[in-house]
């Protein structure tokens, strides 16, 4: 029983090691007034997409129609980002959400437009790291801890 136990855990520690780094990724549109307008309604929503060439292709084109400076050769590690901005003249706010190469700096750079302002920005390599479940507990580790429990219980 105790090797069964431990080749569970050695299991998914591997599982949790092998798999993909996944990002929340896709662009949000809030308006300070809370009135939704068409655009907004019509926005596909964020979604939790595993890192890969095509996302972080995705992602840097998102970034650099807002940052082009940000833009450098790409890497073969990937990191999520989380960019928020507002428009001055507008009471809008813009959060661009993805998975981009390790060697881009989403938080640097120069937005295409004075009128923009950065009001937020992260980078991280954490699963789903760049959305607010990050917060909290995962899963893999509460599950780690309750076989770790039963097996100590089962001596």
């Amino acid at each position: 029983m105790k090797y069964l136990v431990v080749g569970v855990i050695t299991a998914v520690i591997s599982i949790n090691t092998i798999s993909a780094l996944q990002c929340m990724q896709g662009v949000e549109v809030k308006q300070a007034s809370g009135n939704s307008n068409g655009a907004q309604k019509q926005e596909k929503p964020l979604e939790i997409m595993e890192c890969g060439a095509a996302t972080a292709l995705a992602s840097t084109a998102l970034l650099f129609a807002v940052k082009p400076s940000t833009i450098s050769f790409p890497s073969g590690d990937y990191k999520c980002y989380h960019l928020k901005y507002d428009e001055k003249n507008s009471e809008s706010s813009t959060i661009i959400k993805g998975c981009i190469y390790k060697s881009l700096n989403v938080c640097d750079g120069k937005f295409t437009s004075e009128n923009i302002r950065e009001a937020f920005c992260s980078q991280c390599d954490l699963d789903a790291c760049n959305s607010a479940g990050r917060y909290g507990i995962d899963l893999k580790l509460l599950g780690l801890i309750v076989v770790s429990v039963i097996a100590f219980l089962m001596k």
